[in-house]
């Protein structure tokens, strides 16, 4: 992924994640991620009660960034589903987002590990538009 891409990842810590659901429907919520870069890897922290935990495995697709000043986004396409490997997740969602740590032990808390297939960074003030292919 392109450093501009990768760069925005580290300014930002909301995205929208938006899924597939069980019934054909399509569910959206703004969350807090965390990332790796490589490869890249978005984590978020959600309850295993929630809507977005109904049918994982699934496609889904990710956005992050949109500021009236910076005017600069990062879609993603690909595929989320239940982190197995906590530890590590942690150590990297937690240094991003401390607060969300007052949940680490809750029992319905559940990380999901979103791995793009597709991107498309876009900054609209300097015209720059770049995506995988």
């Amino acid at each position: 992924m392109d450093q501009r891409a990768i760069d925005l990842l580290k300014r930002e810590r909301v995205c929208v994640l938006a899924v597939c659901l069980l019934d054909g429907n399509c569910h959206g919520a703004t969350m807090h991620f965390s990332h790796q870069v490589d490869p890249v890897t978005i984590y978020i922290q959600t309850e295993s009660t929630s809507i977005k935990c109904k049918k994982l495995p699934t496609k889904a697709s990710v956005v992050v960034g949109f500021s009236e000043d910076t005017m600069q986004t990062l879609q993603m396409d690909g595929e989320v589903q239940l982190a197995s490997n906590l530890e590590d997740i942690y150590k990297i969602h937690y240094a991003k987002n401390p607060t969300a740590e007052q949940y680490k032990n809750d029992p319905t808390t559940v990380f999901l590990v979103f791995v793009p297939t597709w991107w498309r960074y876009s900054d609209y003030k300097n015209n720059i538009f770049l995506e995988n292919k």
